[in-house]
């Protein structure tokens, strides 16, 4: 029997690439795919976009629309709504390769329960700039590509959902949990998912955090937060001194 994937996107005001983004999904060569689409109260277009798509694929695309606490807020919502067995999360502004859920499937059919991820496309300024895919080895040193994820239910029944403590790093908070709880990750030698580049994640806050975050998991000294902490710091403002971004 085919496993039923979940899809979720959490999106805000996001009317200039979700179409895009849903049109990966309802696109996907693999058909037991359930798609949720968690929006935060969108001002603009987007939630018209989910709407005339859910009349479109009714037994495919279920979609809410209310305030949240941020993105990870807005995950669990999708996390807890989801009926699938395996599950990817790919946010409003990047998109899936045709045939990622069906490479997905195929492996998690030959090796079970697994976290399996892939080779991201990474876009900026609408070009290709390049090909790149982190070994589960290096979490250590920093995130696989989350885009490319796809995580068993069981594993959120079992590990936890994303905690909402961290507005930038909780994906990489949960694979570090993953990883610590032997959890095992299987690398795809497969594009999966386009990103574009210039998100959350590439904030000066979200560096922080996530030097933050290594120093919760033990993985960094007091000493060592310090001195990475100040480094930063002071490579941004150097960077605004001399006026790049």
């Amino acid at each position: 029997m085919s496993p039923l994937v979940s899809i979720i996107t959490v999106c805000y005001n996001s009317q200039k690439h979700i179409e895009q983004t849903i049109q990966s999904v309802v696109n996907q060569t693999y058909a037991p795919i359930e798609y949720i689409l968690v929006d935060g109260k969108s001002t603009d277009q987007t939630v018209p976009i989910i709407e005339r798509y859910a009349r479109q694929f009714p037994d495919r695309i279920r979609y809410i629309s209310e305030p949240d606490s941020g993105i990870y807020n807005a995950m669990n919502k999708g996390l807890r709504l989801a009926t699938g067995e395996l599950i990817g999360i790919i946010n409003s502004d990047d998109w899936y390769e045709p045939k990622a859920v069906e490479r997905v499937v195929t492996a998690y059919r030959q090796f079970g329960p697994a976290v399996y991820h892939g080779i991201q496309r990474t876009w900026l300024d609408e070009q290709e700039a390049f090909l790149i895919q982190t070994h589960a080895s290096q979490l250590p040193k920093g995130n696989i590509e989350h885009p490319t994820c796809f995580v068993p239910a069981s594993f959120y029944q079992t590990y936890g959902l994303f905690t909402e403590q961290y507005r930038y790093v909780s994906d990489y908070e949960l694979m570090l949990r993953l990883m610590k709880n032997q959890a095992p990750f299987i690398s795809l030698d497969a594009i999966l998912s386009n990103f574009r580049m210039g998100g959350a994640s590439h904030k000066a806050e979200a560096v922080w955090e996530n030097l933050h975050l290594w120093y919760d998991k033990g993985m960094l000294t007091k000493s060592q937060y310090q001195t990475w902490l100040l480094a930063n710091k002071l490579k941004i403002y150097a960077k605004r001194l001399l006026g790049i971004r």
